[in-house]
C-alpha cells in the first residue's frame, strides 16, 4: 500500500508542477512519457494487492472449516462420552445435558468464527473496493485534466447498481 501511494503521490506532484496552458486556468502541460511510467508503476502494483485479498478470502475459508471441523469432534466426543454412561439414569441425563451444552458451545463458536471471518473478509474487501474506485478516479480525473475530455465508465458497482435497482423499485 506504501509504495502505490507514493506512487499516487508522484503523480500528483507531476501533475501540480505542470505548466499552465495560458487563458485555461484547469488546463496544465504535462510530460506524458513521466505520466505514461508512473502509471505503468501504479498498473504493475495492483495485482499484487489482488492477490492479497485472495490469500485472505482462503485464509478464512480454512479457519472457518477448521472451527468446524473442531466443532464437529467436539460433538462427537460428547455423544461417544454420553453412551458410555448411558447405564445410570442420573448420570446419563447430566450427560445428555451436557452434551447438549458442548453442542450449543460448539455451534456458537463457529458461527462466531464464521461471521467473524465474513466480517473481516468484508471489510478488507470494502477497503480494496474503496480504494480501486478512489484510484479509478483519480485517474479519471488525471485523464480529463490533461486530455481536456470526459471518461466513461463502463464498468458498475454492482453495490452501487444494486442500490439504483433499490431506488428504482420504491419510486
Amino acid at each position: 500500500m506504501g509504495y502505490i501511494n507514493g506512487v499516487l503521490e508522484e503523480l500528483e506532484i507531476i501533475v501540480e508542477e505542470a505548466s499552465r496552458v495560458p487563458m485555461r486556468r484547469h488546463l496544465a502541460v504535462v510530460d506524458r512519457s513521466d505520466l505514461l511510467v508512473m502509471l505503468d508503476e501504479l498498473r504493475s502494483s495492483l495485482p499484487e494487492e489482488l492477490r492479497e485479498a485472495e490469500a485472505i478470502r482462503r485464509e478464512c475459508r480454512e479457519v472457518v472449516a477448521s472451527a468446524e471441523e473442531e466443532a464437529r469432534k467436539i460433538v462427537e466426543a460428547a455423544r461417544e462420552r454420553a453412551e458410555i454412561m448411558a447405564t445410570e439414569t442420573e448420570v446419563y441425563r447430566r450427560a445428555q445435558r451436557r452434551s447438549q451444552e458442548i453442542l450449543d458451545r460448539a455451534e456458537r463458536y463457529a458461527q462466531e468464527v464464521t461471521g467473524g471471518s465474513e466480517v473481516y473478509r468484508d471489510r478488507v474487501m470494502e477497503q480494496l473496493e474503496s480504494w480501486f474506485q478512489d484510484s479509478i478516479l483519480s485517474v479519471e480525473e488525471s485523464r480529463r485534466e490533461l486530455g481536456g475530455g470526459s471518461v466513461r465508465r463502463t464498468h458498475v458497482s454492482p453495490v452501487r447498481e444494486e442500490e439504483g435497482q433499490r431506488r428504482a423499485s420504491s419510486a
